[in-house]
């Protein structure tokens, strides 16, 4: 009896040796037998069994035997996919163009598909060829898609009336993406008449076969449409299956729906939740926002500022102006979030950049203020200060602004300077600001200085110092200057001309003397001010 304690491979080797042969031993004039190649019955039993190692390897079997366009198509279509192995485009196209040589209308809209996206196979017009050849065969994808290149002219020139026929072709085939493409050419009169009626009705089949977006915009319909075809209960319910589908938008309005209340839904803390964190979770910066102005109101969610102040910082990192100023009044108060002044004006210049007004004028008033010092340099804040002036006549705003002027601020010079331009009688309180911005290198100052001394306004009417001022910002690549230039060129004589540009090039000989100074704000490795003040 065999030693209990030898591994299972000695006693295996040992028995073999007793028996005459080596254990899995083969004779060395016999060569292995070759693997049988599946057939397609079989590669489909395995593509269902979800073997696509199997599958892959059997459609590369048969094509290596077969040019069949099936075949071809098939192992096309799993090398795309990258089924049982790694993605291969190079080969799924050497394979999909042997099925299209054979008439095989899939395999033309898979390499059109192939073909149409961004990267180094990208190429529009063979695949609007195969597409053009796919769709008079029937192909309702081939036609769909057809009649988006033809209505965006990608690959061919644009015709939507090509483009409404192929659609109206692939949507009466039952194409759901066709039915809503239909639905929008009806809406809009694009590629035929206007019609409502057909468009409700074929956004109504689009989003019956389950287009999202088709049942999310028939649920507004529903819900704004023609009076006639208006019903909330309709409304709610396709929004509800477009936000089950995962359509991020309608999420979010069913979620504002539960929220708010607005007729067809009472108020439902859980549902509101539910769907707005789930389209919120979905990138959707406005169910994010719409969360934390829910919790910070405390209406119908509990009053907490802490995930109010969470679902406004997640909506600004998606670039949501408002939210941006939300979540920096946060900080600025230490609501929810630690106290923090400096890192508040961040996020408030964050809101302007992202075209947030009511930031910009918090900014501006805090600069008048005097809030912004250290935090913001003066030629920074004048945009903002000009702002306020312009929206609210603020004395302050405009006080603060002359100050700045008058210490050699170009910015605030020429913002001052074209307020007053806009006020009634105020170009003369205007052209000594803009002739110091002029002077300073101010391309627009420049422009309007050469504008007034063109007609006299607020100045005396001056064609040498009209073109001078005009040639310099024309220099500078302002194009309406040039062209005002010109004009008032044949206004002057000969000496005139020769005098506005000798005075062109005196301002440029001398503009490395006028630099003006700007302010500065020097700030450590971490953000703290070390220094301000101004320099050369």
């Amino acid at each position: 009896m065999p030693d209990q304690s030898l591994p299972f491979a000695v006693i295996l080797l040992t028995a073999a040796i007793a028996f005459g042969s080596p254990a899995g031993a083969q004779d060395a004039s016999q060569t292995p037998q070759a693997e049988a190649v599946l057939d397609m019955e079989a590669i489909e039993k395995a593509f269902v069994a979800r073997d696509f190692v199997t599958v892959r390897k059997g459609l590369e079997a048969l094509a290596a035997q077969s040019d069949d366009p099936l075949v071809q198509y098939r192992l096309g279509r799993a090398l795309v996919q990258g089924l049982g192995g790694p993605a291969d485009r190079v080969g799924a196209i050497a394979a999909l163009e042997k099925a299209v040589a054979q008439n095989h209308a899939p395999a033309s809209v898979l390499l059109a598909r192939i073909f149409l996206a961004e990267g180094e196979f990208y190429r529009p017009e063979r695949a609007a060829s195969l597409l053009a050849a796919a769709a008079p065969r029937g192909n309702a994808e081939a036609q769909y898609r057809l009649g988006v290149l033809l209505s965006t002219g990608v690959g061919v020139p644009q015709d939507v009336t090509a483009a409404f026929n192929w659609f109206l072709a692939a949507s009466e085939a039952g194409n759901k993406e066709a039915q809503y493409e239909l639905s929008k050419a009806y809406s809009r009169g694009q590629g035929t008449k206007e019609n409502v009626t057909e468009a409700l009705r074929w956004l109504e089949e689009s989003a019956g076969a389950g287009h999202l977006q088709a049942q999310y915009f028939l649920a507004n319909a529903y819900e704004n449409g023609p009076e006639a075809f208006r019903d909330a209960g309709r409304a709610v319910d396709w929004y509800r299956r477009a936000a089950e589908g995962g359509f991020a938008i309608a999420q979010r309005t069913l979620g504002t729906k539960y929220l708010t209340g607005d007729g067809s839904l009472a108020p439902d803390a859980t549902e509101a939740v539910r769907w707005l964190e789930a389209a919120a979770e979905r990138g959707d910066p406005g169910a994010a926002q719409n969360l934390a102005i829910g919790y910070l109101s405390g209406e119908v969610l509990p009053q907490d500022d802490q995930k109010a102040a969470k679902w406004f910082e997640r909506a600004s990192t998606s670039g949501l102006g408002r939210s941006s100023l939300a979540y920096g009044q946060l900080l600025e108060a230490g609501r929810g979030v630690e106290k923090d002044f400096e890192a508040a004006i961040k996020y408030y210049v964050k809101a302007v950049s992202e075209s947030e007004k009511r930031a910009a004028l918090l900014l501006g008033r805090k600069a008048v203020a005097g809030e912004l010092e250290g935090y913001m340099a003066a030629q920074t804040a004048v945009p903002l200060v000009g702002l306020v002036l312009q929206e609210e006549s603020d004395e302050a705003a405009r006080d603060w602004l002359q100050e700045q002027a008058t210490a050699g601020n170009r910015p605030a010079q020429r913002q001052l300077g074209l307020w007053y331009l806009a006020q009634e009688d105020g170009a003369k309180d205007a052209a000594p600001l803009l002739d110091a911005a002029a002077w300073a290198g101010d391309v627009e100052a420049q422009f309007q200085l050469g504008k007034l001394y063109t007609t006299g306004t607020g100045v005396s009417l001056d064609y040498v110092s009209a073109h001078k001022w005009l040639n310099v910002a024309g220099a500078a690549g302002h194009s309406e200057a040039l062209e005002m230039r010109a004009v008032v060129a044949n206004l002057m004589t000969p000496d005139q001309v020769a005098e506005a540009q000798s005075g062109a090039r005196e301002f440029f000989a001398t503009a490395r003397d006028r630099t003006p100074q700007t302010d500065q704000i020097v700030r450590d490795a971490e953000g703290n001010v070390v220094s301000s003040g101004t320099s050369d």
